[in-house]
């Protein structure tokens, strides 16, 4: 998952690729501040893991797009070498695929950015 932070000189954003699913992760993994040089205006940044945010992903958009290609292409297979009737079941593979992988990236954003390492407590 990306997850995103303010520079704190520019407006320019700072990205930073991380494999946790909350900011309690991603501060036991990688502490609760974060050393970034912004390549905007070169100034060393200290961001701490509450100021970073997680963004909606493009991935399902894309792999829906690259099912549906895949599902058009073995509808029109299946249409044209052996008569069936694939089509109905065919066209909604993909907008099933869509919406599973939407739900699961707004999860898990969600959960990344309803939660902060201080401030309020939380039972975690």
């Amino acid at each position: 998952m990306k997850v995103y932070a303010k520079c704190n000189q520019c407006p320019m954003e700072i990205s930073y690729a991380t494999n946790t699913n909350t900011r309690v992760e991603f501060a036991m993994r990688d502490g609760e501040q974060k050393n970034f040089k912004c390549t905007n205006c070169g100034e060393e940044n200290i961001i701490h893991v509450d100021k970073f945010y997680a963004k909606k992903s493009k991935l399902p958009f894309l792999t829906s797009v690259f099912a549906g290609i895949i599902v058009t292409i073995a509808t029109l297979y299946f249409i044209l070498f052996t008569q069936s009737n694939f089509i109905i079941i065919a066209l909604g593979i993909p907008f099933v695929i869509y919406f599973i992988l939407r739900k699961q990236d707004e999860t898990r954003v969600s959960d990344f950015n309803r939660r902060k390492l201080k401030g309020r407590v939380h039972n975690i």
